[in-house]
């Protein structure tokens, strides 16, 4: 019987533990490594993140995008050298960047992956955290 109580109570106490914060996860730099749509197969996709035939050190690291999110939910963004400033805001599972909502299929230490929320596209973007 004590056994089966004690069970219980680790049991009670493992489950209250709550996943770790999605926007504590989010903090940090992001570089874009694949985006990905509904297009049909037919349509050419533009490859994104590739600058291997660029030679110079500098003009690579421009040419990637990239999202940096603070904790006081603003974020930087060089998107292929075009950089801005805007804020963010994590609801749930939206995540809106400035004016625009995401939804976010899939978020870790490592991973992040969003899609539009109301695109045209089912576009998927794909990030890997900078260390």
């Amino acid at each position: 019987m004590k056994i089966l109580l004690i069970l219980t109570v680790i049991l009670g106490i493992t489950s209250c533990a709550s996943p770790s914060d999605p926007e504590k996860q989010l903090i940090g730099t992001w570089v874009l490594v694949e985006e990905t749509d509904t297009f049909s197969d037919d349509i050419e996709k533009i490859p994104i993140g590739e600058t291997d035939a660029i030679s110079d050190p500098a003009t690579k690291s421009a040419l990637k995008s990239t999202i940096t999110f603070n904790k006081d939910k603003t974020i930087f963004i060089n998107q292929m050298g075009n950089e801005y400033d805007a804020t963010y805001e994590l609801t749930d599972s939206i995540l809106t960047l400035g004016f625009r909502e995401y939804i976010i299929v899939e978020i870790d230490k490592k991973k992040l992956i969003y899609k539009n929320k109301d695109g045209l596209f089912n576009t998927h973007y794909e990030f890997k955290k900078v260390e």
